[in-house]
């Protein structure tokens, strides 16, 4: 019986001369992987964060379903047109490729993806992008870190907690970027007001905070061009 979803294009694989095993984040059944027949003819809606409604059958002798078209939800040109889009678009697909792992159903977060799918497409602020998404992605995943209201001097990883006090021989961050974090996840934080080092800062310690939390998780693809394109 063929099935229709809404689905977040995240990674395709070569599978012969003409077709191609698609991994989809789907409104209503989480993480799916598919067959796509013909999908390197058919490429519509099959760039990293394309959001689309997809249609499916699937099969009683494999895992992988059997994806019959793709139709896109919003035309995102920007994502597969603009350099620094389309690069932090790899990059949030690689980290989803690493944090979503189950076919359970969650609307709340497809949602949440889609709109800031939809805001990477329109803004032209970008500078600050990736690490906010970072931040938001926390709550989603359960390892959102205690914030206060008044920002503190240091941010302890493994506990995931600010403080003012230090203590020595614990996994923390100090630097200008835990302001920085901070005011993303209270949602005070202006891009001018911060320089590219401060951002970079931020943005590699949300990535060490992932690793000490989430053991699975792995970003080396799009790593090099993100620092080419917004910290060089």
């Amino acid at each position: 019986m063929k099935e229709t979803d809404h689905a977040i294009f995240l990674h395709r694989i070569h599978y012969s001369e003409s077709s191609l095993i698609t991994t989809f984040y789907t409104k209503n059944k989480g993480l799916q992987k598919f067959i796509f027949q013909g999908g390197k003819k058919k490429s519509v809606g099959i760039f990293p964060l394309a959001l689309s409604e997809i249609q499916y059958y699937h099969r009683p002798d494999s895992e992988l379903g059997k994806l019959t078209a793709t139709t896109p939800l919003l035309m995102l040109h920007e994502l597969s047109t603009n350099p620094i889009k389309s690069t932090l678009a790899f990059f949030i697909a690689d980290v989803l490729k690493n944090c979503l792992k189950t076919d359970q159903k969650d609307i709340q977060l497809f949602d949440f993806l889609a709109e800031r799918i939809e805001k990477l497409s329109e803004t032209s602020e970008l500078s600050m992008f990736n690490t906010q998404f970072l931040v938001d992605f926390t709550h989603h995943l359960g390892i959102e870190p205690l914030v206060p209201v008044k920002t503190k001097k240091y941010f302890y990883l493994q506990e995931g907690e600010f403080s003012d006090i230090y203590n020595s021989g614990e996994l923390m961050a100090g630097h200008s970027g835990v302001q920085l974090i901070q005011e993303l996840y209270l949602n005070k934080a202006e891009s001018q007001n911060y320089s590219k080092q401060t951002k970079k800062e931020a943005f590699e310690t949300m990535l060490t905070y992932y690793k000490l939390h989430l053991p699975s998780f792995n970003i080396t693809n799009s790593l090099s061009i993100i620092y080419e394109i917004l910290y060089a």
